[in-house]
C-alpha cells in the first residue's frame, strides 16, 4: 500500500479566497470520484499560522506503485495539476506502508495492518 502525500504552498498573491484556489481545491476533493485507482483519500486546509507552514495537504492511499502510477497520468488528475500549477508549488512523498522502513506508532498502529475497504459510498453520493 503506497501512501501519497502532498503538500501545497500558494504563490503569492494568492489566498483562499481567490476563484482559482476553491477551483483547485474543489477538484482535488473530487478526485475519487472520478479515478478507480484511489483506495483511500483525504484532503484539506492547513489550520497553522506558522511562516513555514504549507496550506493544503492530500493524503490519497494506492493498492500498489502501479495503480499510483495510473493516478498519476490519469486525465482526471492531469486537470487537477493544471489547476494547481497556475497558483501554487507543492512536494510530493510516497511511502510504502508495508515496508520494513516505515514505522507506526499509537493510533497510526492500526496502519501496519490496513485492509482495503470500498470507497462505493462516497462514489455512489
Amino acid at each position: 500500500m503506497i501512501l501519497h502525500l502532498v503538500f501545497f504552498k500558494f504563490n503569492e498573491p494568492y489566498q483562499w479566497c481567490d476563484d482559482e484556489v476553491i477551483d483547485a481545491e474543489a477538484a482535488t476533493r473530487e478526485h475519487p470520484l472520478h479515478i478507480n485507482e484511489i483506495a483511500g483519500w483525504t484532503c484539506g486546509r492547513n489550520i497553522s499560522t506558522r511562516k513555514q507552514a504549507m496550506d493544503f495537504v492530500v493524503m490519497g492511499l494506492f493498492e500498489n506503485p502501479q495503480a499510483l502510477s495510473a493516478f498519476l497520468i490519469h486525465p482526471n488528475h492531469q486537470q487537477g495539476v493544471q489547476k494547481w500549477q497556475k497558483i501554487a508549488s507543492w512536494q510530493v512523498v510516497d511511502i510504502d506502508i508495508g515496508s520494513n522502513t516505515t514505522k507506526f506508532f499509537g493510533l497510526f498502529n492500526s496502519w501496519a495492518d490496513f485492509s482495503l475497504t470500498p470507497f462505493e459510498e462516497l462514489k455512489a453520493s
